[in-house]
């Protein structure tokens, strides 16, 4: 094999910068060097080639004939090296996924199981973004979408669904004592949550309360709130039965009127097409299909 014969790596980038910026001081800083430390390396690559790639006029540089030739066949291999080595980097570097997520399921579902998925993977570095108030996804934000909706069709989004759940009204064990019938429930205030008054409606009809929502009642802008509001006894919520199971495991919550309708919608695992591949996507997957 041929030895290679070489100049230095620091004289090639010093000559890369100040022949594509046709200045020495804007290469200087560049690089965060000083300009005599530049003027020395250019011309320490000169005394290897045996020959001058610049001409230096006042106030500026011009290529040589040399210079001109050498140039771009030095950039192009800095760029290639530059390249390569992120890819390198970047292909051994730990995972990182963002799942987007309503704080309610983040909070009341979500966060209490993630560290069996961190065990599980511990390359994957997980973040949570409960910030966004839109329900659908936003790949601009997120990587994976843990979302509700009952139009799965976006283009470009490929949608796996998760779960149907079952309506159910909840309230203080307290609450439920005094409730032996639906129309008991009238006498409670009824705790509305922005965005989602087709459930309460479409359960309240399943239950024969049409009108359960009346404009006096208390509005909240999450599940989260409106929930916290029934364990402490200030009326009664219609929410998707997971996000409460645990509160009526321990009694903390009780279902005062039994009804088996659905949400009209499903929860699904959300993300682009073209990332269906990704390693990182597809464990995520695998591990909350299983829970």
């Amino acid at each position: 094999m041929v030895r290679r014969t070489l100049p230095p790596l620091s004289t090639l980038k010093a000559f890369e910068a100040a022949a594509r910026l046709r200045s020495f001081k804007e290469a200087a800083e560049e690089l965060n060097v000083t300009q005599s430390a530049i003027s020395h390396q250019v011309a320490s690559l000169e005394r290897n080639l045996g020959t001058s790639l610049f001409r230096r006029l006042p106030g500026r540089v011009e290529l040589s004939k040399a210079g001109e030739l050498y140039f771009p066949v030095v950039q192009d291999a800095l760029d290639r090296i530059a390249l390569t080595t992120d890819l390198i980097r970047q292909s051994h570097a730990p995972a990182a996924l963002t799942v987007q997520v309503y704080v309610t399921v983040a909070v009341r579902w979500l966060i209490p199981r993630l560290q069996k998925f961190k065990d599980a993977s511990p390359e994957i570095a997980i973040s949570l973004d409960a910030s966004l108030l839109d329900w659908e996804f936003n790949a601009d934000r997120a990587d994976i979408g843990l979302i509700y909706t009952r139009s799965p069709d976006r283009p470009n989004v490929s949608y796996t669904l998760l779960r149907r759940e079952r309506l159910v009204a909840v309230c203080s064990s307290a609450t439920a004592k005094a409730i032996s019938s639906p129309a008991d429930i009238r006498q409670f205030p009824f705790l509305a949550v922005t965005g989602t008054a087709e459930d309460s409606s479409i359960w309240a009809a399943s239950v024969g309360l049409p009108g359960l929502i009346q404009k006096s009642s208390p509005v909240f802008d999450s599940n989260l709130l409106a929930i916290e509001a029934a364990v402490n006894g200030q009326g009664v919520v219609v929410v998707p039965e997971f996000l409460v199971e645990a509160d009526l495991a321990t009694g903390t919550l009780a279902i005062p009127v039994q009804s088996d309708v659905m949400q009209p919608g499903g929860w699904y695992l959300t993300y682009l097409q073209r990332r269906a591949n990704e390693k990182a996507i597809r464990k995520f997957l695998d591990w909350i299909r299983q829970q």
